[in-house]
């Protein structure tokens, strides 16, 4: 009897030994038919595998994970999406199918001894087709525990702008009080400059969740002007930032056909990143330069060089600059800022990259088209 067929044969074994594994790791009191969920689907799926010819490029490819994808979900990713609404952790999944494992082989070897090679291929087919279930299970399932946390994220951020522009009127209220050394206007200034902080990060939250749900950053481009953004901008961060030497520079005409409120924001994700990691001593260079058929804007600041290694990865998620002591590596962004930069300038057809040495400092440079329907 080859593998397959014995697989048929002694299916409510197996799926008896299944269930009652299942049983022990429950996270709730689950019937029969719930324990028992997808596995005779998965297990026919894998039989139906065992029984079909396969040569030894289509093994080499489905190794590589480019196994053909069938139509609709699969048994084990319908699985995967049961076991989590039932509360089952990743680890407590894997471990199903490890357990589906050894009771399917530990029947198999009550009966055979795997003397022939057609049988020892049998045995490696269904471990490849076991592997195969559960990679499908993980990746569901993990795709679906990041929809979820990226969901409540949005939905955070969104419901903390109303409590958030309450805060805001009140520091205004306070800032602008008659006596502006008093205890009062102080406490206000410091309050509003907390709130538009937290803005900002609200800002790069939201476009951040969106960005991952919604497949991109959506933009609602119409013309603008450059050099009033930057203006803009740098004006509310000289406001904030007393203490500090910004510096902005135009060149040219720097109209185009953009999105005004997501550049706003790529200029004030850059010039808070230049300040917040570059040298208190020295000065913030903002420049904004028509250079024909596109605009480049650059921001640079000095300070300790970004290592060439982490130049590549400096826009992917999460990202922390290597070098900068704990403490304000940790009072800083986790890498959010720089991320929310690259999708919004992908989203308007344009470049972004990085250049940091000891001499010339830090720079990150935005080329960006002026006609979005021309460049896409």
């Amino acid at each position: 009897m080859r593998l397959h067929q014995f697989i048929v044969a002694n299916m409510e074994k197996i799926l008896s030994e299944w269930v009652s594994f299942a049983r022990s790791i429950q996270p709730v009191t689950m019937t029969v038919k719930d324990l028992r969920d997808h596995a005779e689907e998965m297990l026919i799926t894998i039989a139906n595998d065992l029984e079909s010819p396969q040569t030894e490029l289509e093994r080499s490819e489905k190794s590589k994970g480019h196994q053909p994808r069938q139509e609709g979900d699969t048994a084990a990713e319908i699985h995967a999406d049961c076991r989590l609404r039932s509360g089952f952790s990743v680890d407590l999944l894997a471990s199903e199918y490890r357990a589906l494992r050894a009771s399917v082989l530990k029947l198999w070897f009550a009966e055979h001894e795997c003397s022939s090679p057609q049988e020892a291929e049998d045995l490696i087919r269904f471990n490849e087709g076991i592997d195969q279930a559960l990679a499908e299970s993980i990746t569901r399932y993990t795709e679906a525990v990041v929809m979820s946390q990226d969901i409540f994220l949005g939905v955070l951020g969104h419901d903390l702008r109303d409590p958030l522009n309450s805060i805001g009127v009140g520091a205004q209220i306070l800032k602008h009080s008659k006596d502006q050394d008093s205890p009062p206007a102080k406490l206000g200034s410091q309050m509003y400059n907390s709130v538009l902080r937290m803005t900002k990060m609200l800002d790069n939250l939201l476009n951040f969740t969106q960005s991952r749900i919604g497949g991109g950053l959506q933009i609602s481009p119409s013309e603008i002007d450059l050099a009033q953004i930057s203006a803009d901008v740098i004006a509310e961060f000289r406001l904030s930032n007393p203490n500090r030497i910004i510096h902005n520079q135009v060149e040219g005409n720097c109209v185009g056909n953009w999105d005004a409120g997501r550049l706003s924001q790529t200029y004030q994700n850059l010039i808070s990143n230049a300040l917040q990691y570059g040298s208190v001593e020295s000065a913030v260079t903002v420049v904004t330069k028509d250079e024909g058929d596109h605009v480049v804007f650059t921001v640079q600041n000095y300070g300790v060089p970004i290592p060439p290694i982490s130049q590549s990865q400096i826009f992917d998620l999460m990202h922390r600059i290597p070098n900068v002591d704990a403490e304000r590596n940790f009072k800083k962004n986790l890498g959010l800022g720089l991320y929310i930069v690259r999708e919004i300038v992908t989203a308007h057809h344009g470049s972004i990259s990085v250049s940091s040495t000891e001499e010339k400092g830090t720079i990150f440079r935005v080329r960006l088209p002026k006609n979005l329907l021309s460049a896409a």
